[in-house]
This record gives structure tokens, C-alpha cells and sequence, in this order.
């Protein structure tokens, strides 16, 4: 299966950017990434929304692509239909994509879209701002009581999950962050990692779901030192001091 999830990345990483074959719907329903068919049933009603780098370009790395997948196969975590940013086409108001000074935080009234970003039916489209469309799916995540997902790589957050962890603040949307002691390479997403999420969120939900604040989750490995396992605390507030796994393991001198 591990393999089977090494090729699927590989192959979505390295698909045709020009022509977006990386995005294309039929590309990555063979892949196992998309999750957007409105026919399916899940049996939670819940929906959740991933925060992760972009992860189909030539120059990323396949963490999230395989964190997700990961996602699909766990019993628990399956049950919920989940938003993929990286399954969608990405477009910006923001001439820097990711500049977190850019005022946009993905609302009508922020938003500087010259094209449309909605359809008919008021959902995002093709031609809509990538914050919009996240904003939009988050607050479908609000509304049914569900749950952020947020994939800090070892390298720390990228720009545009600074931006959504802000939004997903606006919206009062709950956020599981995950983290990791090694880089991507040593340290992939697999069952036993994956299933630590699961528990955390169920016990979120069998406690009603009161506790709002960012929780921060080990699903890195289970030989790593019990101090890098601890280097983040379980709940951070939303403007705590942000600092990347990276920089925490070479502080305590085992990089």
C-alpha cells in the first residue's frame, strides 16, 4: 500500500504543470486525492478541510500529497468528507499568492478578484481566488460542526497556512495541527501516525467539542526523543509564538 501511495504522489507531482494535468478532475480521481463527488455518502456529517503546502508542483515536496492519502485510508478519519486545496486549480488577487500583508482573507468585501468566484449556485469555480474558495469550504466546516486539519511540515508552516490559520481564526473553524521531528523524507505519514490524529479529534467530539484553541499533534515517529515529541505544547492559542519544528530540534542541539 506504502508503495502504492509513493506512486500515486510521485505521479501527481510530476504531471504536466503547463497544462495543469496535475489538477485535472480524472488525473487525481485515479490517483485517490479527490473527495468532492457530491454523490458519495459519508457517515459523518462533519466536513473537514485540509491546511497544507502545495504539494503538485515539480519543486514541492509529496508530505501533504501523502498525508492525505494516509487520511483516506484511515477507518475513522475516511468517514468525512474532506476539502483538498491542492485537488483544486489555484488562482490569487494577490500578485505574491501568499503575501500575508495582502488584505485579502478570502471575503466578498476583501477580496479583489477581477474574475468571478462564484457560480451561479454561490460556490467557488475555476476562476476563484484560491483564499476565497478556502474561506468558503472553511466556513462549511464551521457550519457542520467539523474540523481543520493542518499539516505543519517540518520546515515550519508555508505562507498561505499562516493565512488560512488567520482565516480559520475569523471563522472560529477548530484546528488540529499536526507536526513532525524529522524532515519529509525520514519521517512520512503512515497508519500508526495517522490513527493518533483520529483518536485526538474523536476525543474532541466525545467531549463535545468545547475546546477551540489550536491542538498541536505528534504524528511523527515513535523512536523520536520524548523531548521533540514535547517540544509543542497541546493547545496554543492563535497568537502564540510560532516556530517550526526545524528551528525547535536544532535548539535542543539533535540537528
Amino acid at each position: 500500500m506504502l508503495a502504492a501511495v509513493e506512486q500515486n504522489s510521485a505521479a501527481l507531482k510530476f504531471a504536466d504543470a503547463e497544462t495543469r494535468l496535475n489538477q485535472d478532475p480524472e488525473f487525481l480521481k485515479a490517483s485517490g486525492l479527490w473527495d468532492q463527488d457530491e454523490n458519495n455518502h459519508y457517515r459523518h456529517g462533519e466536513e473537514a478541510i485540509q491546511s497544507v503546502k502545495f504539494s503538485l508542483a515539480k519543486e514541492s515536496s509529496t508530505y501533504a500529497t501523502e498525508f492525505a492519502l494516509s487520511m483516506k485510508r484511515d477507518p475513522f478519519l475516511k468517514q468525512f468528507k474532506t476539502y483538498n486545496p491542492n485537488a483544486w486549480c489555484k488562482e490569487s488577487c494577490d500578485p505574491g499568492f501568499t503575501d500575508i500583508m495582502h488584505p485579502c482573507r478570502g471575503t466578498a468585501t476583501t477580496c479583489r478578484n477581477h474574475q468571478p468566484n462564484t457560480t451561479q449556485e454561490g460556490k467557488p469555480c475555476a476562476s476563484s481566488c484560491w483564499r476565497f474558495a478556502f474561506r468558503f469550504h472553511q466556513q462549511v466546516s464551521k457550519d457542520t460542526n467539523g474540523f481543520m486539519i493542518q499539516v505543519d511540515e517540518f520546515e515550519g508552516l508555508g505562507g498561505g497556512q499562516k493565512i488560512e490559520t488567520l482565516m480559520a481564526e475569523e471563522v472560529g473553524l477548530k484546528i488540529f495541527r499536526t507536526f513532525t521531528g524529522y524532515d519529509k523524507l525520514l519521517d512520512k505519514p503512515n497508519g500508526t501516525s495517522i490513527e493518533n490524529l483520529a483518536k485526538v479529534i474523536k476525543a474532541w467530539y466525545q467531549t463535545g467539542c468545547s475546546e477551540m484553541r489550536i491542538e498541536n499533534v505528534w504524528v511523527g515517529s515513535d523512536d523520536a526523543p520524548q523531548e521533540v515529541k514535547n517540544a509543542r505544547p497541546r493547545y496554543s492559542n492563535h497568537n502564540d509564538p510560532y516556530e517550526s519544528m526545524e528551528d525547535a530540534v536544532k535548539k535542543m542541539g539533535l540537528r
